[in-house]
C-alpha cells in the first residue's frame, strides 16, 4: 500500500486501511488522537520530520505517552513513526515500543494455539 502524502489525517486513514486489510481492529479515533481497538495497548503516531531530534527524544515521548492523562491504566505504548522519506510504502514505516510492551505481546502470540512452528514461514 502506497504511503500517503502528508495531508490532514492522511497517514492515519492509510494506516487504518492497512490494518483492516490485515484483519487488525485498529481504527483512528480523531477525538482522542489515538488508534483504538486493541485492549491493553496505547497506539500513537509521530512524524519524525516534524519532531526535532525525534530519535534522541524517543524515550521521553514514550514516557510521556505512558504517564499522561489519556493513559490512566498505564497501557503499553506503541508508536508508529511514519514518513515518506522512509519509502513509498506504508510497510516502510517504523514501530517503536519498549521491551516491557513487546515481551507481553510476544508471550500472547506464542501461547496462542495457532502459533508458528519453527520450520514454517508466516506466509505459508
Amino acid at each position: 500500500m502506497r504511503a500517503p502524502k502528508e495531508a490532514d489525517n492522511g497517514w492515519e486513514k492509510a494506516l487504518t486501511r492497512f490494518f483492516a486489510a490485515h484483519s487488525l481492529p485498529l481504527r483512528w479515533d480523531y477525538a482522542s488522537r489515538r488508534f483504538t481497538g486493541i485492549a491493553g495497548h496505547l497506539f500513537a503516531r509521530l512524524n519524525p520530520s516534524l519532531e526535532s531530534k525525534m530519535w534522541c527524544d524517543m524515550p521521553r515521548w514514550v514516557r510521556e505517552y505512558e504517564h499522561n492523562s489519556r493513559n490512566p491504566e498505564g497501557k503499553g505504548v506503541i508508536i508508529f513513526a511514519t514518513n515518506r522519506r522512509y519509502g513509498d510504502s506504508i510497510d516502510d514505516s517504523l514501530v517503536v515500543m519498549r521491551l516491557g510492551t513487546f515481551i507481553p505481546m510476544m508471550k500472547a502470540l506464542t501461547q496462542n494455539k495457532e502459533r508458528w512452528v519453527k520450520d514454517e514461514s508466516p506466509n505459508d
